[in-house]
């Protein structure tokens, strides 16, 4: 079994550098993995666990993004590729969902089961998981929480929400998009550490990836960020007794 399992980088401090198109500066700002892409990673390293799956880390991004491709080595992820390019910049949802599908296509054709967590927290849209699917025509679902089994071509997992626990079953291969996992992730190895500190990654730019130029980033993106802004935080503390308390509420009301 093939998983792919698609990561991202994101801003890990609240003083968040901008480009002049008015999308984050990824290059200039510090850089976590997305802390629910850490539940997709758990989730396919318990089914390598369960059923010998081969797991190959992707993400989009700049260069700096192999931060979190090596972290994944050092996790138990087996291999990891960057796909990295200039005219990447500015792409929203709909062209990245364009980049990670034509990923699969021409680099990873043979996956089985793909694997996004459920939203990113520079932009909690959670539409690239789904976009992809729609564009490979795999059957997608989304707030998976536990994966309880695989047999004979048919994936089984939970979905859960703030209202109910459902469970589907669909074909693979097939997208999930996992949030707060059951599964956890453990603490690195030291051999782990090692083979991410020695791994070489491959790296997929847009031509390997059959796209044109006007496919991604801004050129290819049907949504921009037209303003950005910090807004203002203040609070106006007032000091009632029993009964100013009671007279606000009166007159409100």
């Amino acid at each position: 079994m093939n998983i792919v399992v698609f990561i991202k980088q994101v801003p890990d401090t609240d003083d968040v550098k901008w480009t002049a198109s008015n999308n984050i500066d990824r290059v200039n700002t510090e850089s976590i993995l997305n802390p629910v892409d850490r539940h997709a990673i758990a989730s396919a390293l318990k089914l390598k666990e369960q059923y010998n799956a081969r797991i190959t880390a992707v993400s989009m991004g700049p260069n700096k993004a192999a931060e979190i491709l090596k972290e994944a080595i050092a996790l138990g992820v087996d291999d990891a590729a960057l796909l990295s390019d200039s005219k990447f910049i500015g792409s929203d949802t709909c062209a990245t969902s364009k980049v990670l599908s034509a990923a699969i296509k021409e680099k990873f054709p043979d996956t089985n089961l793909i694997l996004f967590g459920q939203s990113a927290s520079d932009g909690e849209t959670a539409q690239t998981g789904p976009s992809t699917a729609v564009r490979l025509s795999y059957p997608f679902i989304t707030n998976v929480s536990e994966i309880t089994e695989i047999n004979d071509n048919n994936i089984t997992v939970i979905s859960e929400n703030e209202f109910e626990k459902i469970t589907y079953t669909v074909k693979l291969p097939a997208v999930l998009c996992i949030n707060n996992s059951i599964y956890s992730l453990s603490l690195p190895k030291i051999d782990g550490y090692i083979k991410a500190h020695d791994y070489n990654y491959k790296i997929y730019n847009i031509s390997e990836l059959r796209l044109k130029d006007d496919e991604t980033g801004i050129k290819g993106s049907p949504t921009y960020v037209s303003k950005v802004y910090r807004h203002d935080e203040y609070r106006n503390c007032l000091m009632l007794n029993t009964d100013e308390l009671l007279n606000k509420i009166k007159e409100v009301c």
